[in-house]
């Protein structure tokens, strides 16, 4: 199976956890499927990465904002998803590229739900009416997607609330996993003694 894998985060610029998972989720998909990663372009990146294909916006005035830019950079993905079997978005930013290639190319579409626009309101006043934009654009992919993942339980109660039509059988908790030869703990405590933390003092993170 072919499959692409959408993100707006992608090594070597990666910001948050839905960059992580996508980085950790590509590493481990490579090795059961054809995977393509389409990812934004990162400024500055000029290092050739086999199966990672860069998008970028199309040149736009600066009042267009930064939702009009992501569905810019989201036409590009879904152009170059014509051979791909199965396409996988990763947040907002993607979603709508996912939902095109869908309508597109007839090809399961895939979400992966990180976080949700409707229960992040502040951004209708950082963004105005880029809110919208992202919301109308999550709301559309999360609610004919093939499948929906949650990354939590909770996530998919999020989900079913925030979007009543969504189906709960195409509801699926896949928990964030993790790389325990990378991620482990260690009993050295010299890291901890340089940088002046008692590890004999509870600490909660």
């Amino acid at each position: 199976m072919r499959v692409g894998l959408l993100t707006r985060e992608y090594p070597p610029h990666v910001y948050g956890g839905a960059g992580v998972h996508v980085e950790f989720l590509a590493r481990e998909l490579r090795t059961l499927t054809d995977l393509v990663v389409h990812a934004w372009d990162a400024p500055g990146d000029a290092e050739f990465r086999p199966g990672v294909v860069r998008h970028r916006a199309a040149p736009l005035p600066e009042a267009a904002g930064e939702a009009l830019r992501a569905f810019s950079t989201g036409l590009g993905m879904t152009a170059a998803l014509a051979d791909r079997d199965l396409v996988h978005s990763h947040t907002w930013y993607t979603a709508l590229a996912g939902r095109l290639a869908q309508l597109q190319y007839g090809i399961p579409h895939v979400v992966t739900a990180h976080s949700l626009e409707p229960l992040r309101p502040w951004k209708a006043e950082q963004l105005g009416g880029g809110y919208a934009l992202s919301s109308w654009a999550e709301r559309t992919a999360v609610e004919t997607a093939d499948a929906v993942i949650a990354v939590s339980h909770g996530m998919r109660a999020d989900l079913l609330a925030c979007y009543p039509d969504l189906d709960p059988e195409r509801v699926h908790v896949v928990h964030n996993g993790i790389d325990t030869d990378l991620y482990r703990a260690s009993p050295d405590t010299d890291v901890l003694d340089r940088i002046g933390i008692d590890p004999d003092r509870p600490y909660v993170l």
